[in-house]
């Protein structure tokens, strides 16, 4: 694995005058064992904990990204012919979810935005994506080798979206257990196209969840819930703080820490961006956002790589079926619509 070149010094402080390294390039010994080299495992993790996201760079093979691009832009374009209703912007609005004609991915649009859960077949069921062999021994390592996957989705932002409000995609409660840092989730990013700077970058301000304790942050009155609307105490103190945003092109995999405060930002051009996003939790962390059945039933399950079954095994235990199916019958005798 090898970071991206140093830069020249600075004369005046000794300090880089430009960014540091962003991204961990994949060595060739490395993509072709599918592991990391020693140590580069543990570097991985402690960027991610204590930055607040790590990019692994050649993380996919090219023919597999590209595959990743075509199977999303027919979802997205059978979403498209489908959508009937939009979703409010206030930080406890409902998603108005939907269903896809053709493809029967659940889906939501609010303000420009898209958020797109497709069904895992095909490319969208794939180990390399679901339990790519660069980051599963990043996340067993920061949440413990029984992690859920909660929710695959797409990001997918158009003109005419707003520049979001900076904000964390989970509380900051409960981010110290005992007094010790406990991360919760992550969030797995995967571009299916160059995410840059020209159509709506990803922008962060760097720091693990460590940073973003409730404890802390309501006392001075700062409560990052919002997301498509205006938060000014958030706004105005994120200005005073340095941000980037962050460039990802298709191959390489951005993991994030939920609690990181982010927001989207506008799209000029006239296509669609789009980036996979991915919810990884703590075996023992309920979230409320997304849901499994969305992206996968019994029949699909079954066929899903054994390490991809792990991740949503707790979704399909025998009081999970049992629940589902009070539920369905509940629905069926009351005559209730089907949930998305």
């Amino acid at each position: 694995m090898n970071a991206l070149p140093t830069t020249a010094l600075s004369t005046t402080d000794g300090r880089p005058d430009i960014l540091p390294p962003q991204a961990l390039t994949l060595s060739a010994a490395e993509r072709a064992a599918g592991r990391f080299e020693p140590g580069n495992c543990e570097l991985a993790a402690a960027i991610l904990a204590c930055r607040g996201y790590v990019i692994l760079r050649d993380a996919l093979e090219p023919d597999f990204a590209a595959a990743l691009a075509r199977e999303m832009d027919d979802i997205y374009q059978d979403c498209r012919q489908t959508h009937a209703v939009e979703t409010g912007t206030a930080p406890d609005a409902a998603f108005k979810t939907q269903l896809s004609s053709r493809r029967k991915a659940t889906f939501w649009y609010r303000k420009s935005r898209w958020r797109i859960f497709p069904r895992l077949e095909g490319a969208m069921g794939d180990s390399r994506l679901l339990a790519n062999p660069f980051v599963v021994p990043i996340l067993d390592r920061l949440l413990g080798d029984s992690f859920r996957c909660r929710y695959v989705s797409s990001d997918t932002c158009l003109d005419g979206a707003i520049l979001q409000s900076p904000h964390s995609d989970i509380d900051g409660d409960k981010v110290y257990v005992n007094g010790v840092w406990r991360p919760r989730g992550f969030v797995v990013n995967v571009p299916v196209m160059e995410c840059g700077l020209h159509n709506g970058p990803l922008e962060v301000w760097p720091g693990g969840s460590h940073m973003w304790d409730s404890n802390f942050l309501k006392p001075l009155g700062l409560v990052p819930n919002v997301q498509d609307g205006r938060n000014p105490p958030v706004e105005r103190l994120a200005e005073y703080f340095p941000s980037i945003k962050v460039v990802l092109k298709p191959g390489e995999i951005l993991i994030r820490d939920l609690a990181m405060w982010h927001r989207g930002t506008p799209n000029p051009t006239d296509q669609p961006r789009t980036m996979l996003t991915i919810g990884m939790f703590r075996a023992d962390h309920e979230y409320g956002y997304g849901s499994p059945s969305y992206n996968v039933d019994e029949a699909l399950y079954a066929r899903l790589d054994p390490r991809i079954r792990k991740m949503f095994a707790y979704h399909f235990t025998a009081l999970k079926r049992a629940r589902r199916n009070l539920g369905r019958l509940k629905r069926k005798l009351l005559g209730s619509p089907q949930p998305a």
